[in-house]
């Protein structure tokens, strides 16, 4: 979010935050341009934000309005308030674009997900009421674009297919890595439990590298489930509040990130890692392989891999280290970098014209 305000500002669309307090420290740098209205900082005290609104606190979003007219609306993440937001903005100054990031438009897989499905019905149920007011719904993959089509086939909007945007911090070193890491969220889907089982068959008898864990996830009932010499290769990094400089620096450090992806729409662990010259090792499914190259820029593994399977990808890559470094910071400075803003943004002049002329406001984020 940070870069592409920076972006956004540059390319003469100064923005205004309306942000969650609970995510104050994602954006420290804009406090003099933020405005922490909700207090939300998870599923129920998201859920509690909207009735507060619904009383009383719509009264503050009004004011907020008058008193900063935007220009445009961008909303980078879900929120439930969103289409609230949007419904009033939209009273308050009929004709203004509203532009919506679908990270998520809709889960065609949520068994994976187990307990966690409902949840998701619940989101994917508040996204469709936004969608009414959206002129603009950006998707970040083929897969995304391919689902928003068909979940909502009546959208009268504009579809732009947009890849996830980072700035550049540089590439990782050089020397020796010695890690092969899981970085992110730490759930069913994203194959945290396979990768446990890796640590610890695998991680015992490994003499020429070790595994990795950078989350903000509660992963102490598998930590306790290890064995002490599993146990005694892998390295955790754990922070309640997980930083992109956190997710960089791991990726940085790493032979090789994993991505055994049960299901996902795109990846933001995979740019990430090709920013730092990684290679991924990933699970055949769509929201993958739009993004890797086999044998390049990582190495692509079935469905439901075998330990076998990830040994020889971790091996394919050792011997060939240096060659899909550079491939892959290629790939992420063609596709990913923030410096390719003009290429992938620069149709926002036509929904926000005279450029520069008020600002583009994004909208509420939330995990």
């Amino acid at each position: 979010m940070e870069s592409f305000a920076v972006s956004l500002k540059r390319h003469g669309f100064p923005p205004y935050f309306l942000i969650s307090s609970g995510f104050r420290w994602m954006s420290r740098n804009y406090d003099r341009m933020a405005r922490y209205t909700p207090d939300s900082s998870g599923l129920f005290s998201t859920l509690a934000d909207v009735i507060s609104f619904l009383f009383y606190r719509w009264y503050h979003l009004y004011r907020f309005f008058r008193a900063h007219p935007p220009g445009g609306l961008l909303l980078t993440s879900w929120h439930p308030l969103n289409f609230l937001v949007l419904k009033m903005a939209k009273a308050l100054y009929p004709g203004i674009p509203a532009i919506a990031w679908i990270h998520e438009p809709y889960k065609d897989e949520k068994q994976v997900y187990g307990a966690k499905a409902l949840a998701i019905l619940l989101i994917e149920w508040f996204q469709s009421l936004s969608l009414r007011y959206l002129d603009v719904a950006v998707l970040h993959s083929r897969r995304g674009l391919r689902l928003f089509g068909e979940r909502y086939p009546g959208f009268k909007g504009v579809k732009r297919l947009v890849p996830l945007e980072f700035q550049d911090d540089g590439e990782g070193p050089r020397e020796p890595r010695r890690y092969v890491s899981f970085l992110g969220r730490a759930d069913r889907a994203k194959g945290i439990k396979l990768f446990f089982e890796l640590v610890e068959s695998m991680a015992p008898a490994a003499k020429d590298f070790e595994f990795q864990i950078v989350t903000a996830s509660n992963i102490r009932p598998y930590l306790e489930a290890l064995s002490p010499p599993a146990r005694e290769k892998l390295r955790v990094v754990y922070k309640p509040r997980l930083s992109d400089a956190d997710l960089r620096e791991g990726a940085a450090q790493s032979l090789a990130v994993l991505a055994l992806y049960k299901e996902t729409t795109q990846s933001g662990v995979i740019p990430v890692a090709l920013m730092k010259g990684t290679p991924v090792i990933g699970t055949d499914i769509e929201g993958l392989t739009e993004w890797l190259r086999p044998g390049r820029t990582g190495v692509v593994v079935s469905r439901e891999p075998d330990v076998k399977e990830i040994r020889d990808a971790i091996a394919y890559i050792q011997n060939h280290f240096e060659e899909m470094s550079r491939q892959c910071r290629a790939d992420y400075l063609a596709i990913f970098d923030d410096r390719n803003w003009e290429r992938h943004y620069g149709w926002l002049r036509e929904f926000l014209p005279g450029g520069g002329q008020g600002a583009a406001a994004p909208g509420l984020r939330n995990p």
